[in-house]
């Protein structure tokens, strides 16, 4: 196809040479424009990679599920030891919190991404008067908290209103 289209022609053609120039100039400002751009704002990536750092809290995820006989809240820990959480129950208002340390690791290169979350959390969830605070049972397995609290007895039964026509 190349051989049926004479090419040092068409680059005489002065239409073509002005579109050829425009385009040329079209780049040059184009380089410049962003050459500048990335001059005035530097390692402007890099910044805020570090500052997402500290501005990023762990914050745990939670699954609240129910049945007849109980509620059981999951919250996902990942990388805590069962010793970094605490799990307390005031009022009517189940407490979980903790704190997840940065890794001891000192950096040795650069850091190009850090999506890791770390800090002291604190989760609230608050608990229906049905539910037997002194029979609240908590385990720590895999970096998952699972909490069981139990239904009252009275709670559990279900009760059958009659309804009157």
């Amino acid at each position: 196809m190349s051989d049926l289209i004479n090419w040092s022609r068409i680059k005489e053609d002065p239409y073509f040479q002005r579109l050829e120039s425009a385009m040329t100039g079209i780049r040059r400002e184009m380089d410049r424009y962003f050459g500048d751009a990335q001059a005035a704002f530097g390692d402007l990536n890099k910044q805020i990679a570090g500052a997402g750092t500290y501005l990023r809290q762990f914050v745990p995820n939670v699954n609240i599920t129910e049945n007849d006989k109980e509620i059981q809240v999951k919250a996902e820990l990942p990388g805590l030891d069962p010793k970094d959480v605490e799990v307390k129950h005031q009022g009517n208002k189940l407490i979980i919190e903790g704190e997840k340390k940065t890794e001891g690791e000192s950096q040795k290169g650069e850091v190009h991404l850090w999506e890791s979350a770390y800090g002291h959390f604190r989760r609230v969830i608050a608990l229906p008067e049905e539910v037997d605070l002194s029979k609240i049972e908590a385990n720590f397995k895999n970096g998952v908290l699972s909490v069981k609290l139990p239904k009252k007895a009275e709670s559990a039964q279900s009760t059958r209103v009659d309804v009157k026509s």
